[in-house]
């Protein structure tokens, strides 16, 4: 029998050690540490790599080239499979868009409704968060909106929109036309409007597939920064950075290395795949985006769920 003195007090959370029973402490696994060590090894190798890339990038790049005339096989030779960004003139001068596009003709279309992204100033996260943002409201809103010439970011019509928008405005699709030996020939052209005040902001993020980001009306100012750059771009979820609406990253520790350019009426800017972006509306902006090139443009597929976190 034990002494009194000896007698273990009753814990009830602990019967073992209410019972005088001493349990050994859990070894810790080596494995899973040893992982760990071997995925940090792995990453800081891969931003070496990287590194020694964004050094040559630096030095190679000074502004994103502006050409008229690129045939498609030279495109697809110097840009495409180079992930190289470039400003194409002249490919879409002969489209009926061009010269219609306006707030005036848009209103021939009827006033069907439509699906803005609205809210956005109140969400620092407004782009990941898109879906809680989409609005319904009747198109000649918005056009009376857009004609109060407003400087916002909290309204703008954006390739989100895309699923109600190409239904509801299908009549604009006949006054886009095609752009061969660049894009597949297809009635509806995969194309995304992009219309919105002036002030309006895409915040950093890099897209999934290569993508043509043409320029209608107004004057939009892109500030890029190569995929060698990924480990300075505080990218915490997807394919999104925490920089977000900040485009100057000059002050910024670590910062990343960025080139700007302005695209204007006809301009298309060839952003390739896995290019950090930041978009900002110097003028209320008409536009679209394309994604359905002769080429194949499949990239996203192969990333997994997994990685997209």
């Amino acid at each position: 029998m034990l002494k009194p003195e000896a007698r273990p007090a009753f814990r009830a959370h602990d019967p073992a050690r209410a019972l005088g029973l001493r349990t050994a402490a859990p070894a810790l696994d080596a494995a899973p540490l040893e992982e760990l060590a071997r995925l940090r090894a792995r990453v800081a190798k891969r931003d070496w790599l990287l590194g020694i890339r964004a050094r040559l990038e630096r030095e190679l790049w000074q502004e994103v080239p502006r050409v008229r005339g690129m045939s498609p096989a030279t495109f697809f030779r110097e840009h495409w499979c180079t992930l190289r960004p470039v400003i194409l003139e002249g490919l879409v001068s002969d489209w009926p868009a061009m010269a219609r596009w306006s707030l005036e003709h848009f209103r021939t279309l009827g006033n069907p409704e439509v699906e803005v992204q609205t809210g956005r100033t109140g969400d620092p996260d407004y782009e990941s968060n898109s879906p809680a943002h989409k609005t319904r409201m009747p198109w000649h809103a918005f056009l009376d909106l857009l004609a109060e010439d407003p400087e916002t970011n909290d309204v703008y019509m954006t390739a989100n929109n895309g699923g109600v928008n190409r239904k509801a405005l299908a009549p604009l699709w006949d006054e886009i036309g095609p752009i061969p030996g660049f894009l597949e020939k297809n009635r509806m052209g995969d194309g995304f409007l992009w219309i919105g005040p002036r002030g309006t902001i895409t915040p950093w993020h890099h897209d999934l597939t290569q993508n043509f980001l043409l320029q209608i009306r107004g004057v939009k100012r892109v500030t890029l920064a190569a995929p060698e750059e990924t480990p300075f771009m505080r990218n915490h979820l997807h394919c999104f950075s925490r920089f977000g609406t900040k485009a100057d990253l000059s002050a910024e520790p670590d910062a990343p290395w960025t080139l700007s350019c302005e695209i204007g009426q006809g301009d298309i800017l060839f952003l390739p795949v896995g290019w950090w972006h930041h978009v900002e509306a110097r003028t209320m902006t008409i536009g679209m985006s394309f994604t359905n090139f002769v080429w194949p443009n499949d990239f996203e597929t192969t990333l997994t769920a997994r990685d997209r976190l």
